[in-house]
């Protein structure tokens, strides 16, 4: 009995990953107007198979949510929480975005969907998306440029509007990389933006 409730659970996971995959794609893309329909059609399932596991689109939202702030939060936190020069961590995160820009299209899928989230009237907790323990990632690079501007690798001015500059660069080629056209982008032209050299 014990072997066919993993075998069940197994079952459901795989079915729950189904359908945060296509509602994440369509998200990114449409935007969160989606409806129910939509995504349990993009998964393969009926509208019931997909009630059966989500009570609704906001708590399938809210999850992905969840997931994206965590993903995108916990990587950029623990290259900036490193004991290395702004420099070194610049083109680490860099390094990390072109690569995601290449070949990871979920990343490029929950980039899109944090910033269609914001861009709606989506209600987001009182707490906001990013909490101290998962930093908003324009904050964490912002501290990483304060570092490199008292270092002098970092270029001149406002280290937020520098930070904003950068994920916007990112934005801009998900964008291009959501609507399929391909991109190689150099990590040096993107760390250009932050880095003197």
């Amino acid at each position: 009995m014990p072997r066919a409730k993993e075998t069940f659970d197994d079952a459901s996971e795989t079915t729950r990953q189904k359908i945060k995959a296509a509602a994440l794609s369509l998200f990114a893309r449409k935007g969160l107007s989606v409806t129910i329909d939509e995504i349990a059609k993009k998964a393969g399932l009926s509208k019931e198979q997909l009630s059966g596991h989500y009570k609704s689109k906001e708590e399938l939202i809210a999850e992905l949510i969840q997931q994206a702030v965590v993903i995108s939060g916990k990587s950029i936190k623990e290259i900036a929480e490193r004991d290395s020069s702004a420099a070194v961590k610049i083109k680490q995160i860099t390094a990390m975005m072109c690569e995601m820009l290449s070949n990871n299209y979920i990343g490029i899928d929950y980039f899109m969907f944090i910033i269609q989230v914001s861009m709606s009237d989506y209600k987001i907790p009182e707490t906001g998306l990013f909490t101290a323990d998962m930093p908003n990632p324009i904050e964490s690079l912002t501290r990483i440029i304060y570092q490199g501007q008292a270092e002098g690798s970092a270029v001149n001015g406002d280290p937020m509007q520098l930070a904003a500059v950068y994920w916007s660069a990112i934005q801009g080629l998900c964008c291009f990389a959501i609507t399929g056209i391909p991109l190689s982008p150099d990590p040096e032209i993107l760390s250009r933006i932050i880095l003197k050299n």
